[in-house]
């Protein structure tokens, strides 16, 4: 229990490009062992850095020649879970807790790259439980996700059929809304025509 909090308190407060990845990886040795689950209920993005008016004025020239913003990408997990050899429940939320009056929507992007990350992380963690199961929990209370796609899913044949079963009652749900209430048509516009002869 140690070691997990441990780990999972240098990762909540890990800020990318700030934080030097050594403090992650040089505690991976010391605790691989006895980690069996992660719970991170916050993952940090980088900082942005105040700017003087010139330098807005700068980075405005910038972005007007094409030039990219910053990564708000967060760290990145598959430098992690191959390391953990006896993982098996892994929990993120990638977001900011007590923000406070600094809310930005930004601060609970998930990028393309964390995105990619994560997908590794997963791949590359053979001891992580079924996650069918963690799945189909998150779909009890779903009601809106009417697609998802588990050809290359690794779940159990039981948790894929109520994942599938699921689906398939958010999507009748979602043909009911639609002929309760279709989308009005449009209201035909005429106009009159100007008859010569009457000028």
């Amino acid at each position: 229990m140690f070691f997990e909090r441990h780990l999972e308190n240098i990762l909540k407060f890990y800020i990318p490009d700030t934080t030097n990845p050594n403090q992650v990886l040089d505690v991976i040795p010391l605790c691989k062992e006895y980690v069996k689950k992660l719970d991170i209920d916050q993952f940090l993005p980088p900082v942005k850095i105040d700017q003087k008016k010139e330098d807005e004025e700068a980075s405005d020239a910038e972005s007007d020649s094409g030039m990219d913003e910053p990564s708000m990408d967060h760290f990145d997990m598959s430098m992690l879970t191959p390391a953990l050899c006896h993982l098996e429940e892994l929990h993120l939320s990638y977001g900011v807790k007590d923000c406070g009056m600094n809310f930005e929507w930004n601060l609970f992007e998930f990028t393309y790259r964390d995105c990619c990350s994560l997908a590794n992380a997963v791949k590359k963690c053979p001891t992580l439980k079924d996650g069918g199961k963690q799945l189909l929990e998150g779909m009890t209370d779903n009601k809106t996700v009417v697609e998802f796609d588990l050809r290359l899913a690794e779940v159990g044949q039981e948790s894929e059929y109520l994942i599938n079963q699921a689906i398939k009652t958010n999507q009748e749900l979602a043909r009911f809304k639609s002929l309760q209430h279709p989308p009005s048509a449009p209201v035909p516009h005429t106009v009159e025509e100007k008859h010569p002869e009457q000028g």
